[in-house]
């Protein structure tokens, strides 16, 4: 009989620790947050523009120009995302093409494509 209880109990054991962790893989358990989920909920924030004068003032350069910012072909035109990490996604359709952006995360200067 305890025979028996100790084979149900670890069937019944490994059995969650594979759903368990198939669950955490696939990110689909509730408790743990996506990164996928969550950029496409919160979207793209509003870019700031900065004048380049300002921007040399309170961002000073630290090589020969700002680096430039990635459009996604997949995203709406207009979104930018930030070279430097997190790689904030920025909607920059009031910026014009070459103009300089603020990534507030990091608070440093892009150039928008």
């Amino acid at each position: 009989m305890k025979m028996k209880s100790l084979k149900i109990l670890s069937a019944i054991t490994i059995a969650l620790f594979v759903l368990g962790t198939t669950l955490y893989a696939q990110g689909t358990d509730s408790r743990i947050g996506s990164i996928g989920r969550e950029r496409v909920e919160h979207g793209a924030t509003q870019a700031t523009a900065i004048t380049k004068a300002e921007a040399e003032k309170k961002y000073p350069l630290r090589g020969g120009s700002y680096p430039t910012g990635q459009r996604d072909a997949h995203d709406p035109s207009g979104v930018v995302v930030s070279p430097y990490p997190p790689h904030e996604k920025y909607d920059c359709s009031k910026v014009a093409h070459g103009g300089l952006v603020v990534d507030v995360k990091v608070n440093k200067v892009f150039v928008r494509p």
